[in-house]
């Protein structure tokens, strides 16, 4: 296969609600460690993890800060109170649910957008100086949509999948973290998009395409015991990380790539206050495994 670029190490973050504050860990393990990815992917919360690397977020900063956000402050309800009220009482009555156009989702996500904007500092994909790429899904078509530089483009498209490069970060992972049913689908050129954590939910694939010789691939999604499910969010997140844990098996045994499963246990979308919890647990881990992370870099 013939690249444009090579790339020593790439960086591969995955989905994983909540828990992937880990990957902000990792990142400052490696950071300390005196290792920095020459190019990255990320899925979901994964592609937020790795946007906060390629446009420069203070970690330690944002860690600081979270902890006194308010998270309904960067939320936008979907349903208006009118409605909602109006199928309280349609219930109540036992009148035949019949309503409008129902909403794509609970949350329209402009507000978390907008905050991830400014976050970005607006940046595009083309500004970036470290290459990101960002997974989402067509969810009419049912393509792969990776958000990236167009340098990164591969001559030799993926199949089933388009890129789009001229886009505002904030908008890929946007897009990329729109789980359905909770998150109305982000449009972009057309496109109805939605988390990519429904097709690839662990993109080593798409470093591998994009020229990168090793890659470290952080996988949240293969979790040992019994998961915490307790609300409607979980059950979502839950069945999107059955379906992409399937899906990753295979990509795995097609690309190679140094694999690591942090075990983070019982953490569920209402735990926003453990953020600077989970960058410690993932900090911790990550020094955990350094000399094996060097050990494959370097041989």
């Amino acid at each position: 296969m013939i690249f444009k670029d090579r790339y020593r190490f790439g960086l591969v973050l995955s989905g994983g609600g909540l828990r992937g504050a880990v990957h902000l860990g990792i990142l400052k393990a490696l950071k300390e460690n005196g290792l920095y990815p020459d190019i990255l992917a990320g899925t979901s919360a994964g592609s937020i993890a790795a946007a906060f690397y390629a446009c420069d977020v203070d970690i330690d900063w944002f860690a600081s800060r979270v902890s006194s956000m308010k998270p309904w402050n960067i939320l936008d309800p979907a349903f208006p109170l009118a409605a909602v009220l109006a199928l309280l009482y349609r219930f109540w009555t036992r009148r035949p649910m019949v309503m409008g156009k129902w909403p794509e989702g609970l949350f329209k996500g402009n507000k978390i957008e907008k905050w991830l904007d400014g976050l970005f500092r607006g940046r595009t994909f083309n500004d970036l100086k470290v290459p990101l790429s960002v997974v989402s899904v067509d969810i009419e078509t049912g393509e792969t949509v990776v958000f990236c530089p167009r340098k990164n483009i591969p001559f030799r498209g993926m199949r089933n999948t388009v890129f789009i490069s001229d886009a505002p970060v904030s908008a890929a992972v946007r897009a990329s973290i729109s789980l359905p049913g909770i998150f109305v689908p982000k449009q972009v050129a057309g496109r109805k998009l939605v988390d990519g954590g429904i097709k690839d939910n662990v993109p080593v694939d798409v470093l591998f395409h994009q020229g990168a010789c090793k890659i470290l691939a952080v996988d949240l999604g293969q979790n040992t015991g019994r998961r915490r499910v307790d609300s409607m969010v979980d059950i979502l997140m839950a069945s999107v990380e059955i379906m992409g844990r399937e899906l990753a098996y295979h990509i795995q045994k097609e690309y190679p790539a140094f694999y690591v499963y942090p075990q983070v246990q019982g953490v569920g979308y209402g735990d926003f206050y453990r953020i600077p919890e989970l960058i410690k647990f993932g900090e911790n881990f990550g020094s955990s495994i350094m000399q094996e992370i060097k050990k494959f870099l370097y041989t």
